[in-house]
């Protein structure tokens, strides 16, 4: 048989995950004038969606657009993946 991945785990540092979350937070779609982010967190939608639910998400092979599992580990920032 031949090897796949079909899931994996990333480590981020949880200010990176904010800082990229915020950086998407307030974009706005020009077509209905929504907020991007709030097709983007699922059922949480823009108003409860926060980095991790965002991320979670995004990794969600169910949501019909990731091609696998992935699951984001949020770390404090001074730790190491270990």
């Amino acid at each position: 048989g031949e090897l796949a991945v079909l899931e994996y785990q990333v480590f981020y540092r949880r200010r990176y995950a904010e800082d990229a979350f915020a950086s998407c937070q307030g974009v706005r779609l020009p077509a209905t004038g929504g907020y991007a982010i709030d097709t983007m967190c699922g059922r949480y939608g823009a108003k409860l969606c926060t980095a991790q639910r965002w991320l979670d998400f995004q990794g969600d092979k169910n949501n019909g657009l990731a091609p696998l599992q992935i699951d984001f580990r949020l770390l404090p920032d001074d730790v190491e993946p270990g």
